[in-house]
């Protein structure tokens, strides 16, 4: 991704949806400035310990923040997996954001999970398994969807690189490596048969959407042109 989105040192970068801070370290390593934004308190905790850990405070600030929120403008930006948690009626707010904290000539690295085009009417009635278990509120877009509304916002879309395969086997190697240490009895104990069983379930179940094709993750990179 930070390829895609022509990283360079010295540049300031902004990552929606920093997770527990793995892109950002990684980012400030390659000499840019980041600012990390999350609404999770563990995420921020856990990235910020991990930052000062990696001797890198003065290159990353995380914060507690909506991204929404947030009116400083970047050379770049990054969102891994964020939108899906957006919600289809914020998708507009969402890349006019895009749009308004970059520079003129900045680009914007999103990786989205996404289904197929013709399966989405049919998913965004229903409320599947992952929304009602893991991820509320939650909804996937079709990648014709999330273009046009980009390019609508003044986003141009440049490229795209879809490894929904690479993906399926990081889902099988994260199910075996959990179901090793259930087995050993190292889960925790607040971690249920319930929460062992779901989440079994859940991996599983990603897994086959990848292999089958009705779900692909993507990185796309978006330029503001002007």
């Amino acid at each position: 991704l930070a390829e895609a989105i022509d990283l360079k040192p010295g540049q300031k970068l902004l990552e929606i949806g920093c997770g527990w801070g793995g892109f950002a370290e990684f980012a400030a390593r390659q000499g840019a400035k980041v600012v990390g934004l999350t609404i999770s308190r563990e995420q921020r905790d856990f990235a910020q310990r991990r930052i000062h850990e990696a001797g890198l405070a003065e290159k990353v600030e995380i914060r507690l923040q909506d991204y929404r929120d947030e009116r400083d403008r970047y050379d770049r930006i990054a969102s891994i997996e964020m939108i899906e948690a957006v919600g289809e009626q914020f998708w507009p707010r969402y890349f006019s954001q895009l749009r308004d904290r970059l520079l003129p000539g900045g680009l914007a690295g999103i990786q989205a999970i996404t289904i197929q085009d013709k399966l989405f009417p049919s998913y965004r009635r229903e409320v599947d398994f992952i929304q009602r278990y893991v991820f509320p509120g939650g909804i996937l877009l079709s990648e014709s969807r999330f273009r046009a509304v980009a390019e609508k916002l003044g986003l141009a879309w440049r490229d795209r690189h879809a490894f929904r395969l690479d993906y399926a086997e990081t889902l099988k190697r994260w199910r075996e490596a959990f179901d090793a240490v259930v087995a050993a009895g190292k889960l925790p104990e607040r971690f249920d048969r319930h929460f062992i069983g779901l989440w079994r379930f859940y991996l599983m179940y990603c897994e086959g959407g990848f292999r089958g094709g009705g779900i692909e993750v993507a990185q796309a990179t978006l330029i503001k042109e002007g």
